[in-house]
């Protein structure tokens, strides 16, 4: 230290101090040199120049840059909506799939919207596409993809079609047995609401799965004041549609052999799930309805009443049992109904918990045989084609 320099002491904390110093090292109170350097205005001005001035003028300029971001933010959202955030839906999917091990879908196709104001058929399938496409931005966006889906929709009079993130070649496989079923049955547009890729409850559950009636728009109110929207609905299943390792797999490796109709695939599934779809629909042709979708006062007595012959098998089995007559007259056997339905598939003589035979799997095998092979299906199938084919 140099020896000319005087020694003092801070007068708030004591710590030593040197004479020359404006502020204490310890507490950072200013010392009778420092007090006497600020009590010169001269020298204040020259600080509020120098330094603080700097630091206030960065501030400033922090604060424009802020509100400058904001606002090009704010454009940005403007002009390319939900695209912003892709990146994150993005990630949640990766985030996802190193969870379950496999990739699954983003759109969620369980909502329901309560006391909706719908008054018109085409009112309610409005909401059914807007639900779906207000979750599109989530998507891939794939446009090859997005000319099939609606060229599903508009040319078979389905509101909604969803592939979210499958491939272009599994939505093409899909496609053509969409359309080929359409075609061999020209009569059954109108009922069905969508056809979403979707989660099932667990992984495996069901490839793909028809539900008649998925109720939409719900409503505690009185009937009188509001009507309710049920969807009709093919849901296909993301563990298998959009896993290609998975779907690579041949089926018979995953469901066992002869469980489907021969030459079964993962896309010729769906054949199926439209085969439970037609034969709701005759039922509902033979109650002089078109579909399910808008429930009123008018007609929903009426539509409980459907739905639960739907469910209660009895429909289904009437046409078996016609089938099975007309099969046994044609070829003079004496066929029991579990040896029809055995000469079909596995599948098509499933049982119930009582032990009955489940009657609209038999008729949707019978239309996933008719599918694969037209003409050529077996003939327990071709007789139940006749029967639906002259219902519809």
């Amino acid at each position: 230290m140099d020896k000319n320099i005087i020694n003092c002491t801070c007068i708030v904390c004591h710590e030593e101090i040197e004479s020359d110093d404006n502020f204490c090292h310890n507490c950072g109170h200013w010392t009778p040199k420092g007090y006497t350097f600020l009590e010169n205005k001269n020298n204040v001005k020259q600080i509020m120049k120098g330094e603080v001035y700097k630091q206030d003028k960065k501030f400033r300029i922090l604060v424009s840059l802020l509100g400058i971001s904001i606002i090009t933010f704010a454009v940005m959202i403007l002009i390319r909506g939900n695209d912003m955030f892709k990146p994150f839906a993005l990630l949640k999917k990766q985030i996802n799939s190193y969870i379950y091990g496999y990739n699954s879908s983003v759109l969620k196709t369980n909502n329901v919207y309560n006391n909706e104001n719908i008054n018109t058929l085409e009112e309610a399938k409005d909401l059914i596409r807007k639900d779906i496409f207000s979750q599109s931005w989530l998507c891939s966006n794939d446009v090859d993809v997005g000319m099939l889906e609606y060229k599903l929709e508009n040319n078979y009079n389905i509101p909604s079609v969803s592939f979210c993130d499958m491939s272009l070649d599994e939505s093409i496989k899909i496609t053509n047995v969409i359309e080929k079923m359409y075609q061999l049955f020209p009569n059954i547009s109108g009922a069905l609401t969508n056809i979403t890729i979707t989660n099932a409850n667990t992984k495996d559950e069901y490839i793909a799965y028809f539900q008649p009636m998925y109720q939409f728009v719900n409503t505690n109110q009185d009937i009188n004041l509001y009507n309710k929207v049920n969807k009709t609905q093919i849901l296909l299943n993301s563990y298998y549609f959009l896993n290609e390792k998975i779907i690579a797999t041949p089926i018979e490796e995953i469901v066992g052999e002869n469980w489907y109709v021969k030459d079964a695939n993962w896309e010729s599934t769906i054949a199926h799930e439209l085969g439970h779809y037609i034969s709701f629909l005759i039922l509902l042709k033979s109650n002089n309805l078109d579909n399910i979708t808008l429930v009123t006062l008018s007609n929903y007595e009426q539509i409980n009443k459907i739905l639960e012959i739907f469910d209660n098998n009895i429909f289904s089995k009437s046409l078996i049992d016609e089938a099975l007559y007309n099969y046994n007259l044609k070829y003079n056997t004496s066929y029991s109904i579990d040896e029809f339905a055995l000469s079909i598939s596995k599948y098509a003589n499933v049982k119930d918990k009582q032990g009955n035979l489940i009657a609209d799997e038999t008729i949707a095998e019978a239309v996933h045989d008719y599918f694969l092979h037209g003409d050529n299906c077996n003939k327990s199938s071709y007789e139940i084609i006749k029967i639906i084919k002259s219902r519809l």
